[in-house]
């Protein structure tokens, strides 16, 4: 069954200053281990007032590599609260929805995120609760995490069978690889060894004591060998080679660009060029601050022109209620009117099939009385 990893990516407020922590976990540490031939989806999370907002980046399936490099270098600027048990929701509502397409998977998901759920919600039972039906591998690579938050990490991702890290503000590339490793490794179906704590036998320590002693005195020294420790042999885990090759390639080359950068050669050109760029890259993004400022106040005067034609509506609704207050009024005087005439309108078909019926009698007496006559005549 075919590996699919879902990587939810924490663009709260709470990361903010933290996101080129983010770029270089994701840019120097996850994809030169990735795998692209397998499916994977990338979201990003935040909420506004409380109210869960879930950007799905990159669909689940087989994207580029490019691709992926490019969302992530364009991540937005930190902003709102961090949903985070929302975030693994709808991951798992994608799962399902591409598993009812494509097929079943192994089940992946990598979060970065500095671990604070500032909307109430609680992942591990959110977690627990899907994975007894839905079993879903949750890794998570903590951003500057408290301790509190680790612990929780670490609850979840044992749970789940995942693996947890976390990176702290000033970390160098070795550095990085080291304590992303066990993420790595999960991703790569390479179970932690877990290596049991050496036995040491406890034995009597005997100090050196330095003693005032008479002149002439000795001084013994008394020297005590240390115990004998025991470590068990640890198998290493079975790797495959070829994904392991591609790995070390992919390693090889970033680390031959990051030494190619940091020669002593100085190419003065090369240094104008490469400030340029950089004044033009800072433009870019004093223009793109101005830009969102501009579309902030812009937004601010929609929500005024919304609100002012909201109270509008509310005193066009308010005056149709009265409309139709009148309407209701006068149709029920209507219906009692109709209810009248409905009975006036019986009465006189009662008055009139009376009458019919006294002229038939009438009718019968004249006929009678003309028979009688008739014979009297004769």
């Amino acid at each position: 069954m075919k590996n699919a990893t879902d990587f939810l990516i924490d663009i709260s407020g709470k990361m903010d200053k933290k996101m080129s922590i983010v770029q270089n976990v994701l840019m120097d540490g996850i994809i030169p281990n990735m795998e692209f031939s397998e499916p994977f989806g990338m979201r990003t999370f935040l909420s506004v007032v409380k109210s869960p907002i879930i950007i799905n980046s990159l669909d689940m399936g087989k994207n580029l590599r490019e691709e992926f490099v490019k969302k992530i270098q364009n991540l937005p600027f930190p902003n709102g609260g961090a949903p985070i048990a929302e975030a693994f929701k709808e991951s798992v509502a994608g799962f399902k929805k591409y598993e009812a397409a494509k097929g079943a998977v192994t089940r992946r998901i990598v979060y970065v995120t500095n671990g604070d759920d500032t909307d109430s919600g609680v992942l591990d039972y959110e977690v627990e609760k899907v994975i007894k039906d839905y079993p879903i591998q949750v890794n998570i690579i903590g951003i500057c995490m408290s301790e509190s938050d680790q612990n929780s990490a670490k609850k979840v991702t044992e749970m789940t069978g995942g693996a947890f890290c976390n990176v702290e503000e000033s970390t160098d590339l070795a550095t990085l690889r080291t304590i992303l490793s066990p993420v790595i490794d999960a991703l790569h179906n390479v179970k932690p060894v877990k290596v049991e704590a050496p036995v040491v036998k406890e034995e009597p320590v005997v100090a050196q004591v330095k003693e005032e002693v008479p002149a002439q005195a000795k001084v013994v020294e008394v020297k005590v060998e240390a115990p004998a420790i025991k470590i068990e042999k640890v198998e290493t885990p079975v790797v495959d080679e070829e994904k392991e090759k591609a790995r070390q390639s992919q390693i090889a080359e970033i680390a031959k660009s990051k030494s190619a950068r940091g020669e002593n050669k100085i190419d003065l050109n090369a240094m104008a060029e490469s400030n340029a760029m950089i004044m033009s890259v800072l433009e870019q993004n004093k223009n793109m601050v101005a830009q969102l400022l501009e579309d902030k106040k812009a937004d601010a005067n929609a929500m005024d022109m919304l609100m002012v034609t909201i109270k509008e509506n509310e005193s066009t609704i308010q005056e149709l209620r009265e409309v139709n207050g009148k309407l209701s009024n006068q149709n029920q005087d209507l219906q009692a009117l109709v209810e009248e005439q409905k009975m006036n309108f019986e009465s006189l078909t009662a008055d009139f099939k009376s009458l019919t019926e006294e002229k038939l009698a009438l009718q019968k007496e004249i006929d009678r009385l003309r028979e009688i006559a008739n014979e009297m005549l004769k």
